[in-house]
């Protein structure tokens, strides 16, 4: 089970949050919008999420468009559903603002509204049509990962988080374009769930820093999911930021330790890529779960993520401090990396 923090780190955690602007660099909460939305349901970022982005002091997150492998027939259509069906659901909320550019997120961090980046986790639905990367530039996504745990025109994805085992293949011609695509529009490149070839390849081909959302070490706990020492190294040469990924199964917390694993993880990635390299990018799911399952008239009983919810994230920012971690240190991984991060790799104006 998990160490108890004190009330004193948690206050010193809660100061933190309040003063200093954290983010969580991947939720899949385009897909649950839509999911939620073919309920029936409004206001799903509002009822669902506001209240604990505001309590956690949350104010950038990084929203996936992800396409599950029973949509990929029809995932062009299914990822442009996802992208309105959010868009639409924060039309109206004053609170929320879509971030498109580098001035967007400045503006954003001198108020108090919270920010959504929008991003592709995985480019199975555009094939080998690297114009539908302009297309949804317009549609106002700014970054993307070439595969998921699958392969796919582009490349080849890592094995899924309760798998273990070795997936070969580089990417392809047309997911060396898709690089330079990326890079020549401005949009930002993940390599979580991309396989350890293809990671090798984008360290080759890259003249941008890249980022892997949403991924834990390696060392720590072995899951294909998560990044070798050299991987970690080589993100952090290039520039980028990697975020701690809050799946029980990835963190490898199967026990209940999920507090003492996720700083585990982190400590360990700052003793490897410094600070300012690494981050929050939980992968919280368990909502995501829910909304699907209710779509479908079933109970999802299911407990995958180290958190219940974003009020939650000070946890683990005090327990970070309780053991040993400086404040700055911390202020850079709940938010200061990824905000500097998006900044340097977004569009101007």
């Amino acid at each position: 089970m998990d160490f108890q923090i004190t009330e004193y780190a948690i206050e010193e955690a809660m100061k933190l949050h309040r003063n200093n602007p954290a983010a969580d660099a991947h939720l899949d909460l385009a897909g649950e919008v839509l999911l939620r939305k073919q309920r029936g349901e409004k206001d799903i970022v509002k009822n669902y999420y506001l209240p604990y982005f505001r309590a956690g002091g949350i104010r950038l997150v990084v929203s996936s468009v992800y396409v599950e492998t029973g949509n990929l027939e029809h995932g062009w259509e299914n990822a442009l559903a996802q992208i309105g069906a959010l868009q639409e659901d924060v039309k109206g909320l004053a609170e929320v603002t879509l971030i498109k550019s580098r001035r967007d997120l400045e503006e954003l961090l001198e108020g108090d509204r919270i920010g959504i980046l929008l991003y592709m986790e995985g480019l199975d639905c555009i094939g080998e049509d690297l114009e539908k990367l302009t297309e949804l530039y317009n549609l106002g996504v700014r970054g993307a990962s070439l595969t998921w745990s699958r392969p796919n025109a582009l490349g080849t994805g890592c094995c899924k988080a309760l798998e273990h085992r070795q997936i070969s293949g580089g990417l392809s011609k047309t997911g060396v374009q898709a690089v330079k695509k990326l890079e020549q529009l401005s949009m930002f490149l993940d390599v979580s769930h991309l396989n350890d070839d293809g990671f090798e390849e984008v360290c080759r081909i890259a003249e941008r820093s890249f980022t892997a959302t949403h991924s834990g070490s390696r060392q720590v706990y072995d899951s294909y999911r998560n990044l070798t020492d050299e991987q970690v190294r080589a993100l952090a040469r290039q520039g980028g930021v990697m975020g701690m990924n809050g799946c029980k199964y990835i963190a490898g917390s199967q026990e209940g330790n999920h507090l003492e694993m996720l700083c585990r993880h982190i400590e360990y990635e700052i003793k490897l890529a410094g600070n300012g390299h690494v981050g929050y990018g939980f992968d919280l799911c368990d909502s995501y779960g829910r909304a699907r399952a209710a779509l479908k008239g079933e109970q999802y009983t299911d407990r995958d993520d180290c958190l219940l919810d974003h009020s939650q994230v000070p946890l683990v920012s005090a327990a970070l401090l309780q053991r040993g971690m400086a404040q700055e240190e911390v202020k850079e991984i709940m938010g200061g990396s990824f905000i500097r991060y998006f900044k340097d790799i977004l569009p101007g104006g």
